[in-house]
Order: C-alpha cells, then sequence, then structure tokens
C-alpha cells in the first residue's frame, strides 16, 4: 500500500517538477530573464498554497498582515539557488500574537523544502523609520512586492510607511548604498576586469546593476515623492544598454547556477569555456570562443558599472579633495565647466566641435580629478565623428597628451578619453586589444 499524499508531499513534488520544468525551458532558449521570474511566480505559487494551510483558507480573510516579497524576489529576479526575501508584515501586536505561529509554520515549511529562505518579521511602523544599524534591510524593502493578505496594509506600506522612511533618510540611504558599493569593490580588486570574476558582486555586475536602479528609485521619490520606473531614472540610451547587460548577466548566472547546483556566481576559465560552447547570452546562441565571449563580458560590465558610478557620484555631495582643488580662482579660469558631485560638466557642448576644446575637458579632468557626467560623455561622443571623419586639422597630439600624462590625476583622464570613444580614435590600435582576454593559467 502506498503511503497517502499530504499537503506538503504534494507541494513538494509540485516545485521539483516545475523547478525541473523552468531549468529544460531554460537550456533551450538560455533565457536567464523569463527563467527569474518563471522561479519568482513558482515560489509565490507554493508560498500563497502554504499559507492557505497555515494562515486561513481564503488570504482575503486575513486583516492586518500581509505577505511580501523583499530583495531580487521582490523584483522577480530570483535566480535558480538565490536566496528567498520574505516579510511577514504586521499592523499590530494583536496581528503579532494572531498569526506568529503561522507564520513560523510557513517558513519551517520551506525551509523543508530546503528553498534558502530569509524570513522577516516586522510591524508597519517599524517600516516607516530609517534603520541605520541594518542598512541592508533599507534597501531591500524599497522592492517590495504584494504576495497576500491585506492589500490594504500593504498599500499603506508601499504609498505611506516607505515614502516616509525615504523623504526622512534619502541621504543616509545613499550614503550607506555608497559604502556598500565602495566595500564591495575594493573586495572584488576595483575593476571590472578579472580573469575569473564573480557575476553578482564584481564592479558591472548584477550588484552594480541595482545600484543604478536604487539610486535613481530613491532620487525620484526623494524630489517627486512618487514611485520611479527604468524609463524615468535612465536615459534611453543607458536603458538600452542596461538591458542588454542585463540580459546577458542573468543568461550567465542562471547557468552557472543549474550548472553548479547551488548559489555560485564566480565565473572560472572552465565555466567560461562551458558558458562560451553553449552561447549563453549570445544572440541565437552561437557557440564562440571563450575569449570572444569574455569580450562581450566585459564590455556590458563596463556599461552596468559607469552608470552605476555616475549615479552615484551626481548624488553625493563633491569630495573633500576635489572641492579643495576647486577653488575660487580655477572656477574662474575654466568657466565652460562644472562640477556636481565629482562629475564634469560641458556647460557649451557646441563647443566640443573645436578639437582643442576636446583637449582642455581632459586636461581639465587630469588636473583636477574629475570624472566626466554622464551628459558631457555622450556630447563628446557625439562630437567625436565630426571632427575625425571630417579629418580636421587635430592639435598637436604629443604635447596635449604630455600634459595631461604629467598632471596629477592623469589615470582619471585617460579613463574618460577611454570610456567617450576618444581613445581609440586617436590610437586605432587600441581598439583591437580593448577588452581583449589573455589567459594566465598560472
Amino acid at each position: 500500500m502506498g503511503i497517502p499524499s499530504t499537503p506538503f508531499t504534494v507541494l513538494r513534488d509540485f516545485y521539483a517538477e516545475e523547478f525541473a520544468r523552468i531549468e529544460r525551458e531554460f537550456r533551450a532558449s538560455s533565457n536567464g530573464r523569463m527563467a527569474t521570474q518563471g522561479r519568482a511566480a513558482l515560489l509565490d505559487r507554493v508560498i500563497m498554497d502554504f499559507s492557505r494551510e497555515f494562515l486561513a483558507p481564503e488570504l482575503n480573510d486575513l486583516r492586518k498582515l500581509c505577505l511580501v516579497a523583499l530583495g531580487g524576489y521582490g523584483r522577480r529576479e530570483l535566480f535558480p539557488h538565490s536566496d528567498v526575501d520574505l516579510m511577514f508584515l504586521w499592523e499590530d501586536a494583536g496581528a503579532e500574537s494572531r498569526y506568529r505561529e503561522g507564520s513560523q509554520a510557513i517558513s519551517r515549511a520551506l525551509w523543508d523544502l530546503r528553498l534558502r529562505v530569509s524570513p522577516t518579521l516586522r510591524f508597519l511602523s517599524e517600516c516607516e523609520k530609517f534603520q541605520p544599524d541594518n542598512p541592508e534591510f533599507n534597501i531591500s524593502v524599497l522592492d517590495s512586492r504584494y504576495l497576500g493578505g491585506d492589500r490594504g496594509l500593504f498599500e499603506r506600506l508601499r504609498n505611506k510607511a516607505l515614502p516616509h522612511m525615504i523623504d526622512g533618510g534619502w541621504s543616509d540611504l545613499l550614503g550607506d548604498l555608497a559604502e556598500l558599493t565602495e566595500q564591495r569593490h575594493k573586495k572584488e580588486g576595483d575593476t571590472i576586469f578579472h580573469l575569473e570574476p564573480n557575476l553578482k558582486n564584481s564592479p558591472g555586475g548584477l550588484r552594480d546593476y541595482h545600484v543604478a536602479w536604487w539610486v535613481g528609485l530613491i532620487s525620484k521619490m526623494e524630489k517627486a515623492g512618487t514611485w520611479a520606473t527604468l524609463e524615468d531614472i535612465w536615459p534611453a540610451k543607458a536603458r538600452q544598454d542596461m538591458e542588454a547587460a542585463f540580459d546577458f548577466l542573468a543568461a550567465a548566472r542562471c547557468f552557472l547556477h543549474y550548472r553548479q547546483g547551488r548559489d555560485d556566481n564566480a565565473l572560472s576559465y572552465e565555466l567560461q569555456a562551458a558558458a562560451a560552447a553553449r552561447g549563453i547570452g549570445v544572440e541565437k546562441g552561437r557557440a564562440i570562443d571563450p575569449s570572444d565571449w569574455m569580450r562581450i563580458y566585459f564590455r556590458h560590465a563596463r556599461a552596468v558599472y559607469a552608470l552605476s558610478a555616475q549615479l552615484l557620484d551626481e548624488t553625493l555631495p563633491t569630495p573633500a579633495t576635489l572641492r579643495s582643488r576647486l577653488g575660487w580662482k580655477s572656477r574662474r579660469l575654466d568657466s565652460g565647466f562644472s562640477v556636481a558631485g565629482s562629475r564634469l560638466s560641458v556647460l557649451e557642448p557646441s563647443g566640443l566641435r573645436e578639437p582643442q576644446r576636446l583637449w582642455d575637458v581632459f586636461r581639465y579632468a587630469a588636473k583636477h580629478g574629475a570624472r566626466l557626467s554622464r551628459e558631457a560623455e555622450d556630447q563628446i561622443r557625439e562630437a567625436l565623428p565630426g571632427i575625425f571623419d571630417s579629418r580636421s586639422a587635430l592639435p598637436s597630439l604629443w604635447s596635449n597628451l604630455r600634459e595631461i600624462l604629467l598632471a596629477p590625476d592623469a589615470a582619471e583622464a585617460l579613463r574618460a578619453m577611454h570610456s567617450s570613444g576618444m581613445l581609440v580614435r586617436l590610437f586605432p590600435e587600441f581598439g583591437v586589444i580593448d577588452s581583449l582576454v589573455v589567459r594566465d593559467y598560472y
């Protein structure tokens, strides 16, 4: 005689079957975005079924409790073996007393499914306040999404409590985000050019993609009091580049999770070769050489890193070291430029059509250590074809370059010349080796 099925065993088998189906579909399509959305939808179904068993047969009958997805789960970006961030939100102590046992039972059932669930228990009043000792929660709750229960309670979280928290703590939120990003970048060597990068944490990885989203979201809420969309906060060209980068990174991370069977985001030489052979993230899934595949990775990482760094710099105060260099005299002599945060803007973009004015921009960056703003990079990029394709007479290359190389922040200027396309225009040979991987197995 067979063992009778229980609600738990039915859900366990259902989850296993659906997880395998999503994996099969990914293997056929290499669509990481679809796979992460599929797993998020699967968890929605499982959590709601457990909620009906342990909280109430009809979730609409729940009062003063709602279940909320946070972080990547809230964004519907749930990678195959990522943590599941789940919040049980109570309105008051009476709701906590009434539903605590059922909430704990749901968490235990999810753990029994071998899911890495991180349950958070919060009162609505706690979400109204910036929590200086818990920056991770302050950030993860920005991506909150309603799952079930008291919808009115969730609307108060989304439309009142969180805007109040952001309004009172937006500068601290941005400061924490900048500090966490700096610490993570230092741990990863402060460069996108890792031979074996971490797809999540390395500069230019998925976490930087989310930093660019959070900075824009916080800034929009602080200025306009409304929730942002990608269309609100990223310029059209940057948005196109970022979405292409996410599709590539998401496909690569899903590939690693499925292949390794765990939340492993380190892209080793062996895994690079395997991903390239499968054409992961590549148009039509065609197999390519691993070095060419990594070149695609680095170019996506550079776009993500550039936008996230620019958005952070534009929202934070100008560093003291840069302020000391931008004294009254220098501002007066270089009146064609302005600096916000640590980003340099060109006040008269039409002047960039003059080759010498281009050199002035990079000399200023080399002298003061200012990075180019997004607008300045775009303006230079637009001006370059008119100068180089028309074969206009360029000012002396060496005399201008020598002045930049001898300046205190020559590296900053060279990075700006690289990211804006100036370096490749001056030295076409540089384009041949741009993002080129030279492997050192020893």
